[in-house]
């Protein structure tokens, strides 16, 4: 057995060659917490081999198992996991079974999962984002906050080139060489949290990537610009779709297809993400008014679901982005 638990600085990587899954749970929760020490011991013995390195909600993992065993998944509900399978399979038991074997890859929301079995000598790469990492980046590549929560494709194709792209990146944090960068660098390991987010969100299907891949703006016609600068300059006005149909003389159909096509959002989504941008702008231009104030000012009646909206669309709360911790 060998253990390296990586950079002097910080712990930040778990390595090991043949490990029992005692010991690498020990191991786990004296460097990163008790996040797994609540969980069922397997009834069988089990050896685990690779490298697992975990940053600021972001993990990532190569690892084989020796010894097949089902284990619960503990309770991240804010966590998806993407799993590439290169030896035996691995099934998650959710409202029905998700099998992952080396051509076929896996993107799990960890909250829908009550059981993972690794089977028939199981061996992955994998990476696990919490959802506030994603919000957070997608917001600033857009320029804009994310209003829809994100959904990622369940199973992918893994002999598909951009796959095998991410597993690369994954096999290079893990490899050995990467030590000499985790210990010259300091800011290594948050470069490499953004490369992984990038480079996940950029490959795998989502149903923002189409908007990531939007060149740029189409010049939307006269009604959808009107309905646009009506939203643009009362983003307190609780208007309705059919009020502003009205305002612009088409109808409401008319005019939800055009902030379909031209805006790529639902009226009502366009609405929040305009009270939502300017409640950031207030936050960060350190207004005097309170978190509560600005929310009912930009016509959110219920503060708790303020807040709710806006760590989804920006990946911080309204509170720590005033204190400068976003």
């Amino acid at each position: 057995m060998k253990l390296d638990s990586g950079s002097s600085r910080t712990p930040f990587l778990i390595r090991s060659e043949d490990m029992d899954a005692d010991e690498f749970g020990a191991l786990f929760t004296r460097m990163f917490g008790p996040l797994y020490s609540g969980l069922p011991r397997p009834e069988r013995k089990v050896a685990i081999a690779g490298v697992y390195g975990r940053h600021d909600g972001l993990s990532f993992r190569r690892l084989s198992f020796r010894g097949d065993f089902t284990t619960a998944m503990p309770d991240q509900d804010d966590e998806i996991t993407f799993v590439f399978p290169t030896a035996g399979k691995i099934v998650f038991n959710q409202a029905s079974e998700t099998v992952g074997v080396p051509t076929v890859g896996l993107a799990i929301e960890k909250s829908s999962v009550r059981s993972a079995s690794f089977v028939d000598g199981h061996a992955q790469h994998g990476i696990s984002v919490r959802r506030a990492l994603f919000a957070r980046r997608l917001s600033t590549l857009l320029g804009k906050p994310v209003v829809h929560k994100m959904r990622f494709q369940p199973v992918v194709d893994l002999k598909v080139e951009a796959f095998q792209g991410i597993k690369a990146l994954i096999g290079m944090a893990t490899g050995s060489e990467f030590d000499l960068l985790i210990k010259s660098s300091a800011l290594m390991p948050a470069r490499l949290q953004e490369m992984l987010v990038d480079a996940v969100l950029e490959n795998w299907p989502h149903n923002y990537s189409e908007a990531l891949r939007r060149p740029g703006p189409m010049i939307a016609p006269r009604h959808v610009r009107r309905a646009v600068e009506y939203i643009q300059a009362h983003p307190e006005a609780l208007i309705s779709g059919t009020e502003l149909a009205e305002l612009t003389n088409v109808s409401l159909r008319a005019l939800q297809e055009g902030f379909r096509r031209f805006m790529g959002s639902s009226i009502v989504a366009y609405q929040r993400q305009v009270r939502l941008e300017r409640a950031h702008a207030a936050l960060l231009e350190d207004s005097p008014q309170s978190i509560r104030d600005i929310s009912l000012g930009l016509g959110f009646s219920n503060l708790g679901r303020f807040c709710q909206y806006f760590q989804s669309a920006y990946g911080v709360s309204p509170a720590d982005l005033r204190k400068g911790r976003a």
